[in-house]
Formats: structure tokens, sequence, C-alpha cells
């Protein structure tokens, strides 16, 4: 399972290097489109207020992570609490932890969800971290953003990742609009979603395991240990 993970997780990376700058933004490891449209809702052809206001949220954590995080001479240790900081404040981590339990966080107890959070907090962390030592050259160009036409609380957004000498990757973002502002709850980038990609991992260790959340969350307590 552990080897498979790596796999799933390393192809994501190699395929979106530089989505960590808008990882760090607003994040912040773990499906086609398609998928995630079906979870979400179909898109709307027309922009909204709200839709836009997606737009400035995603360009503005951009700016402001391109700013804190890329700093001359910036320690590890800095550099990862600024990058914590982003991730908790831009990505909604409760609902994406929900959604890659899939039924199995229904039956666990409020200690154990607690504590899966926490450790999924650490995965996102400790993987895209080191993304952040090649990003030399590389600029995002946000398109666009359109609500889901049978709920307008969650909108996408389109966007590029511009490098120099090779063709630029895709990257759609899964944002939701709550009372108290925007949240990331996912990224496809190429076609590969971190929320589906999770989901399909978690769920297979689960199963392994009679349904202990605990069983995976050991997991992957074992897995940053050795990031």
């Amino acid at each position: 399972m552990g080897r498979r993970m790596d796999r799933l997780s390393d192809l994501w990376s190699a395929r979106c290097r530089g989505v960590a700058v808008l990882l760090a933004a607003s994040m912040r490891l773990f499906g086609v489109v398609g998928v995630a449209v079906g979870v979400f809702g179909t898109v709307g052809a027309a922009r909204a207020g709200a839709a836009e206001g997606a737009d400035g949220f995603l360009i503005d954590l951009t700016d402001r992570a391109m700013v804190q995080l890329a700093e001359p001479g910036l320690a590890a240790a800095e550099q990862k609490l600024r990058f914590r900081g982003l991730l908790n404040e831009g990505f909604d981590l409760p609902q994406i932890g929900r959604f890659v339990l899939g039924r199995y966080w229904r039956h666990a107890d409020m200690t154990q969800q607690s504590e899966f959070i926490d450790v999924f907090e650490d995965m996102m962390l400790y993987r895209f971290m080191p993304l952040f030592s090649d990003l030399s050259g590389e600029k995002f160009d946000v398109g666009p953003s359109r609500p889901y036409t049978n709920n307008p609380d969650f909108l996408s957004v389109e966007s590029k990742l511009l490098r120099p000498g090779e063709a630029p990757i895709h990257v759609n973002w899964r944002i939701r609009k709550r009372d108290t502002g925007f949240k990331i709850v996912d990224i496809v980038a190429e076609g590969v979603s971190i929320a589906v990609t999770l989901r399909s991992e978690y769920v297979s260790v689960l199963k392994r395991n009679g349904g202990d959340v605990d069983a995976l969350t050991r997991v992957l307590r074992e897995k940053v240990k050795g990031l």
C-alpha cells in the first residue's frame, strides 16, 4: 500500500511541480475533472459576483505566498510555519478529510476524526514543502471562475502554470464560498485530483483494516516520520 501511495503522489507531484506555489498561496496530499464535477455539480457558463471573488481570493493568496515563502535566507522552520498558516487559511482541510474518508468518517468518533485531520494536515505539509526549492521562472495565469449551476456555493477556477520552454500545465481549483470567505476543496492538475486520488488510496487501506480509522492514522503517522 505504502509503495503504491508513493507512486501516485509522486506522479501527481511530477505533473504539477509548480502547483506548490498556489498550494501555499491558500494551502495547500493528498479523478478526473468529470469526477470532481460529479461531486460538486456542473459548471455554469455565467459568472457571478461570488465567482469573481474566488478569482481575487486565488490571485491574492498566490501573490502573498510568493512574498512569504520565497524570501531570501528564510529559515526552514519559519518557511514551514508560514506554509502551515497558508495551508489552514486557504484550504478546507476538515471537508477534504471527510471526503477522502468517505463513509468511514461517519463511523469514526470525534477523537478519531480530530487525530486523522491532524496527521492529514502534516501529510499535506511535508509532501509539498520540498517542491518550493524548484520553482524558479514559473508563473501562474489565473483565468475566470464560474459557479456550479446546481450549487453556486461551489466555484471552479481555471489556471495555467507557465514554464519557460515547456508546455503549460492546466490546473483547476474547486473552491467553496462560506460566510467567512473562500476555501479550496480540491485541485485537479492535468486530470489528477488530489481529493479523488486520496479517497481511493485511503479507503483501500480502511477496507483492509476493517474500516478502522485509527489504523489509517497510524499508517500516515509512520509516513510523516519518513518525510
